[in-house]
């Protein structure tokens, strides 16, 4: 597609006034193109390098690490990289301001406010979390609305088998400039839930293999591409639908070039995971624990061993006094 691209326009130069003149002009582009490659195909022609508004121009380059350092812009976000320039992103939840108050779960939970605040103030109009826990606690309706009046839409869609026709037609809207906004999908980390919806993307707009995918999400994990069985099997199953696509000039303006290198990276210590592959995958998070009331206990000293408080205590287990019992269950929110 670039280098029928790249035929048509020397075409036309060569026809401006004349066969020298176009030679002329004919030599600033080459200079001017060679500027703007970086990549060859197999028969070491160049390809041009897709660049976003933003300066991107690789899917697999992250522009904020693991820890939040990187492009101001979006220090919001971990682990930040476009998928489809300047329609789609995707990333973590910078979350580590928890890390002190709840050290091993501190990572589950949807993306703090100013984050979103951020995002917006460089052109988004729409996150999405890709897991549910937390979600409802940190964004109750009246927050939501609070943002959706500031015309940014946040969402919880942790069923990624029910929201994929609804994230494609979004896709789609966009392409079509329908809506402007950019949009970001984020898990914890943006690494396994986030990279497997974008693998999905590439598949189905950008006509990456199955194989091609898997690459990317390995490559794209920072290091933490060993297990996850049953997200490389969801990637190399996965089937186009018909339904949603690019037209070939959509695919020129969003889609990355097929060509780029892929190599999965070994782990750094920065990219190690604060929790196990189990725990971050496949189990649900232990939201409430049980209690049973010892002698000498009460309700202060319950709130502070689960470092929760006694109003949520007595809130949850529908306590009309402080008063407890001997062997008595109480759920710890």
């Amino acid at each position: 597609m670039v280098i029928k691209k790249e035929i048509k326009h020397r075409e036309i130069i060569l026809k401006l006034k004349g066969y020298a003149f176009g030679i002329a002009l004919l030599a600033i582009y080459s200079i001017s193109y060679s500027q703007t490659t970086s990549l060859k195909d197999t028969n070491n022609t160049p390809l041009l390098t897709l660049v976003d508004e933003f300066g991107f121009s690789s899917i697999e380059t992250r522009v904020v690490d693991n820890k939040g350092r990187g492009d101001e812009r979006f220090s919001g976000v971990r682990n930040f990289r476009v998928v489809l320039y300047d329609i789609l992103y995707r990333g973590g939840g910078n979350n580590l301001h928890l890390k002190d108050t709840i050290p091993k779960y501190y990572l589950w939970n949807p993306m703090p406010l100013y984050s979103l605040r951020q995002l917006q103030s460089q052109g988004f109009n729409q996150a999405t979390y890709l897991y549910s826990h937390n979600f409802d606690y940190w964004y109750p309706k009246h927050r939501l609305d609070s943002l959706k009046e500031a015309e940014f839409s946040y969402k919880c869609e942790p069923k990624l088998d029910v929201y994929l026709k609804a994230f494609f037609g979004e896709v789609v809207v966009r392409a079509k400039k329908q809506d402007t906004g950019k949009m970001l999908i984020h898990c914890w980390n943006g690494w396994h839930q986030a990279g497997m919806l974008s693998a999905f993307t590439l598949m189905q707009f950008c006509d990456f293999t199955n194989e091609q995918a898997l690459k990317y999400w390995e490559t794209c994990t920072d290091g933490n591409h060993k297990g996850y069985t049953k997200v490389k099997e969801r990637i190399l199953n996965y089937t186009r639908d018909p339904f949603y696509s690019f037209n070939a000039s959509q695919k020129e303006s969003h889609c990355p070039c097929q060509n780029e290198i892929m190599v999965p990276k070994e782990q750094q210590e920065d990219d190690i995971v604060n929790l196990s592959e189990d725990e971050m995958m496949e189990k649900e998070v232990p939201v409430n624990k049980v209690h049973i009331v010892r002698n000498g206990d009460s309700l202060s000293s319950i709130s502070l061993a689960y470092g929760t408080s006694i109003e949520k205590i007595k809130s949850t287990n529908n306590l009309i006094s402080d008063t407890i019992m001997i062997d008595q269950k109480l759920i710890i929110p």
